[in-house]
């Protein structure tokens, strides 16, 4: 029994390292966690934005060549789900991070998230298996849930992990590679500019109906 004891030096020790790791830790940890807030924060404003709409509203097309909200946020759902798979498979494949230093976003995924964020002024081709096809809001309001419940599952499991280390190639564009910490955040962002979208949509929905009255 006497050799299953660990001596308390050898315990404080032990205690010592495990509060070092934690510390070195700490800087990417926190990118980490601001990154999960900003996708949490993507559903919170999602339901604020539909909330007390009709589903017809959200399944209209308010003018041009616009999507209905429905179509935004199923196209979103589909963006994700293209994402995750490579995703997935790099943090399976991250090394663990062994000193205290920030994520680094990359050059490449830095320049196409001020490109993503909204307001934006430049329309980008989306891909046809990345195009929406009409759907009840309710189909679209489900899908949209289970991506982003996904994408967070995903993005907790890189806790630890040099994931600025690992790259895929872009689902969206072949020729294309960025690191898996840039691609999570071009996410973030691409979502922000579809909720930016929505709300264009509905106020365009609101000045059509006011013109009426």
């Amino acid at each position: 029994m006497a050799s299953e004891l660990i001596p308390a030096s050898a315990a404080l020790l032990e205690r010592s390292h495990a509060l070092s790791v934690d510390c070195d830790l700490a800087a990417s940890d926190g990118q980490l966690s601001v990154l999960i807030g900003e996708l949490q924060a993507v559903g919170q404003q999602a339901k604020r934005l539909v909330a007390g709409y009709e589903p017809a509203d959200l399944q209209c097309q308010w003018g041009g060549e616009s999507w209905s909200v429905a179509e935004c946020l199923e196209h979103l759902a589909l963006t994700t789900r293209a994402f995750i798979p490579a995703i997935e498979e790099a943090i399976a494949a991250a090394p663990a991070l062994k000193k205290r230093r920030r994520l680094r976003t990359g050059v490449l995924a830095r320049m196409l998230i001020r490109n993503l964020e909204p307001p934006y002024r430049v329309r980008l081709k989306v891909l046809p298996t990345l195009v929406p096809r009409p759907k009840d809001f309710g189909s679209a309001w489900q899908s949209f849930e289970q991506s982003q419940n996904q994408l967070l599952a995903t993005a907790r499991a890189a806790s630890g992990l040099a994931i600025d280390r690992v790259k895929i190639q872009s689902p969206v564009y072949a020729r294309i590679r960025y690191n898996v910490y840039g691609a999570l955040r071009m996410l973030v962002a691409h979502e922000r500019r579809h909720l930016w979208q929505i709300q264009e949509i509905l106020k365009r929905r609101d000045r059509a109906l006011t013109s009426l009255d």
